[in-house]
């Protein structure tokens, strides 16, 4: 046996070389047309990604499933892969400059056809560098698409989610119905066409009853199925691609109803039919932002799963890549590919802002990627507002962070805002998270660090406390609520893209923009409630007390916050308790500075003290001058434990909720000066 037979893998990636993974391509110059299915590259902005389809076709596996976080251009990769792998239908014969969604009548002409589908690859990597492989593959296979979306009141009942995944199905049906005519079909070919259509039209029939019972409907999604393989199979001697997109979401929507033993099997016996033994299937794409339970299909060795808490950590790579590595790294922008957008735009004086605020994702095994939603609805919005006001593009902050939260909700399968409700009641150990990762942002420090398995970090970390976690491949909004473990809040920020894994493993908020959506959050895990803060009833109470003398609110944010820590049933160290005083202490005072359009700096403290905490250190806290508040305040804070002896002309507000572990008792001695007077404040004991 020769070594390219030993080693089919490297024959494959033979080609896959440094050279083309780091080639960068824009089509394009409009941000109004953004897309790959309709129009020609002078009237779109596409950042090339078609080389995907060769790594995508030279995976060993046949069986590819890709999770990426949210609004990571996943559903503009599987148009590239679907337009050129697919065979040529009616629907090409379409003009692609008048975006007409009626397909043309008519015998198909080939020649038009295939000059028309070949456009949209115009100019193309893959066009260029791979000129044997496009000719050889392109318009070749057909392609079935799906999708398993679902909207957040499909999961009401079991019958919704059975018609929708019903639905879903009968419109890929209809796409292949549309895109020929029957007349020009074979005696055999008609057959099945109007077999397919008998069940289509059944599919819209129940559609449109309120069955009370999901098995009362006359069909089943694998049975249609079967009937849509049988068409295409007849069409092409070619095998078949399946694309299937939000694979997850319907797993999602059913977990955790009373129904989903009964549904669940339904769902895994359509994924079996499409999946598994089918002599029909050449390559399977599956494509979701949470996990998918391929685990309980029983498939082959021919599947390879591209996880995306998996392509968060950092890795030293080889060149060549593997194939499943350029899958990955095809997601996202990288930075040069941002660069060149913004100057086709040409918004060149926007280029450093986009990338101070929308990179720093570790997704990918090439450098740190950006999030294209973000990138391209930053863009388009200052380029809309170009012609009004200066003024209105440094608005663009506040409306970017409110669409960053209608995004959210869109994406999370729930009625109310998943994260939001975890932070709204946030344990003491979730809280600690929060404010140690903003901190790490806005000082250039790592707190939070991710390990591979819970087994390595026991081994390593015996004595880390609130700082290390290891992520859950189960985690998804169907299954995190305020009680599930912090490793799997963690994931799920992870995957929708809160957070994001940086060097060393560190956990870390991935850019400015992102910042912004976590001091929402922290409003919500400091105050558990909005509100009142935005009402102005607490965020100013406690440096109204300061000013005024009154030491009385201090002490109880102390004790309360001592009280709140104990409630964690940990036995945490007197550092993680002086810590995690200091942390709330800091965000109370600089939840001040939360606005839309801006954060300044209005607190100045030695960020090294909270790394480190000491007891009988002072520890000095300067609140600069900022709207009603015209003088600084300045205050020296000294930590020691219940024993200390206190030093003449000085007294220590003493915090001690905790009567049964004396030992853990801590007294906070406090001197506030305003505008650098000598006065000092002080508590009794």
């Amino acid at each position: 046996m020769s070594t390219a037979e030993q080693h089919p893998r490297k024959k494959l990636r033979s080609d896959l070389d440094k050279g083309d993974w780091s080639l960068t391509k824009v089509l394009g110059n409009s941000i109004n047309h953004l897309g790959f299915k309709h129009g020609t590259q002078q009237d779109r902005l596409l950042v090339d990604k078609t080389l995907l389809c060769k790594a995508f076709f030279d995976s060993e596996a046949t069986v590819v499933c890709v999770s990426a976080p949210a609004r990571f251009g996943k559903s503009v990769n599987i148009d590239i892969i679907e337009k050129f792998f697919d065979i040529l239908t009616l629907g090409d014969l379409k003009d692609s400059t008048t975006y007409s969604y009626r397909t043309p009548s008519g015998p198909l002409v080939p020649e038009a056809a295939r000059a028309n589908r070949a456009k949209l690859f115009e100019q193309t990597l893959l066009r260029e560098h791979h000129p044997e492989f496009f000719n050889k593959h392109f318009c070749r296979y057909p392609v079935i698409y799906t999708n398993f979306t679902v909207t957040q009141y499909d999961g009401a009942k079991p019958e919704y989610v059975y018609k929708r995944l019903l639905w879903n199905l009968s419109i890929t049906a209809k796409q292949w119905l549309d895109v020929f005519d029957c007349k020009d079909l074979t005696a055999e070919q008609q057959e099945r066409y109007k077999a397919l259509k008998a069940m289509y039209g059944i599919v819209r029939a129940d559609r449109s009853k309120n069955f009370n019972d999901w098995q009362s409907y006359k069909t089943s999604p694998k049975a249609l199925f079967a009937c849509l393989e049988d068409f295409v199979a007849s069409i092409s001697s070619e095998r078949y691609i399946i694309i299937a997109e939000k694979c997850d979401e319907i797993f999602v929507e059913i977990q955790g109803k009373p129904w989903e033993q009964e549904l669940r099997p339904v769902l895994l016996d359509l994924l079996v039919r499409m999946l598994k033994n089918n002599n029909q299937l050449l390559k399977a794409l599956l494509v979701s932002t949470f996990a998918i339970p391929l685990d309980e299909l029983d498939l082959d060795s021919t599947t390879s799963v591209i996880p995306a808490f998996n392509n968060c950590f950092h890795h030293s790579v080889d060149y060549p890549l593997t194939s499943e590595q350029a899958i990955a790294s095809m997601f996202g922008f990288t930075s040069s590919e941002v660069c060149e957008i913004v100057r086709k735009v040409r918004l060149d004086d926007q280029n450093k802002h986009v990338l101070d605020c929308y990179g720093g994702y570790s997704f990918g095994y090439t450098e740190a990627r950006f999030n294209p939603a973000q990138v391209l609805t930053y863009l388009s919005t200052v380029k809309r507002q170009q012609g009004n006001e200066l003024g209105a593009v440094k608005n663009c902050t506040a409306q970017r962070y409110r669409n960053g939260l209608n995004l959210l909700r869109y994406y999370c399968f729930t009625p109310e805002d998943s994260v939001n409700s975890i932070m709204r009641k946030a344990s003491p150990e979730l809280l600690m998270l929060v404010l140690r990762l903003i901190s790490d942002y806005d000082h250039g420090t790592s707190s939070c660090f991710i390990w591979p398995s819970a087994e390595i970090m026991a081994r390593q970390c015996k004595n880390a406390e609130l700082s290390n976690f290891v992520l859950d491949p189960s985690a998804n909004p169907g299954n995190t609520n305020a009680d599930s473990s912090v490793d799997r809040i963690v994931t799920l920020l992870v995957l929708l893209g809160y957070l994001t894994i940086g060097n060393n493993n560190a956990l870390r908020i991935p850019n400015s923009a992102m910042r912004d959506m976590w001091e929402n959050l922290r409003l919500l895990a400091t105050f558990k409630t909005r509100v009142q803060v935005e009402q102005d009833s607490q965020q100013h109470e406690l440096i109204d007390s300061l000013f005024s003398s009154e030491t009385d609110t201090i002490c109880f944010e102390f004790t309360n916050t001592l009280q709140q820590i104990s409630t964690d049933n940990r036995n945490y160290s007197p550092k993680t308790q002086l810590e995690f005083m200091c942390r709330v202490l800091l965000s109370k005072l600089e939840i001040m500075r939360y606005t839309f359009d801006h954060r300044p700096a209005r607190l100045e403290y030695n960020a090294q003290f909270l790394a480190d905490p000491q007891l009988d250190t002072p520890w000095t806290i300067k609140l600069l001058p900022f709207g009603r508040y015209i003088q600084q305040l300045t205050l020296t804070l000294c930590f020691r434990n219940t024993s200390a002896v206190l030093l003449p002309n000085e007294q220590a507000m003493a915090v001690d909720p905790s009567n049964e572990e004396p030992q853990h008792g801590i007294q906070l001695n406090l001197a506030v000066l305003i505008d650098n007077s000598n006065a000092t404040v002080s508590a009794p004991n």
